[in-house]
């Protein structure tokens, strides 16, 4: 099995859902439990269900944009910017 970047970001997209799904879970068995209202509990799960969307589609526009396609490459640009700031210091004299 070849594994893509795709792959990588598909798990972790699956990974990250079913940790939020797991905790949704077990809050839920939490509340059954203790006997709260039901009204508590409907709202921490909207807000789950809200910050869930919201960072999905985070992923997903990043995905789309092709933020994960050149994982490696803004580490050199960085340098490379790094490098030229270093010059043009030491033309101005300030290095």
């Amino acid at each position: 099995m070849k594994i893509t970047q795709r792959t990588v970001s598909l798990m972790i997209m699956f990974i990250f859902l079913f940790v939020v799904g797991s905790i949704i879970a077990v809050r839920t068995v939490a509340y059954l439990e203790a006997g709260f209202e039901l009204k508590g509990f409907l709202v921490e799960v909207i807000t789950y269900v809200i910050a869930l969307t919201g960072w999905l589609t985070l992923f997903i526009y990043s995905y789309l944009k092709g933020d994960f396609k050149d994982i490696e490459g803004p580490k050199y640009e960085l340098l490379e910017k790094e490098e030229k700031i270093i010059e043009a210091e030491k033309k101005a004299g300030m290095y």
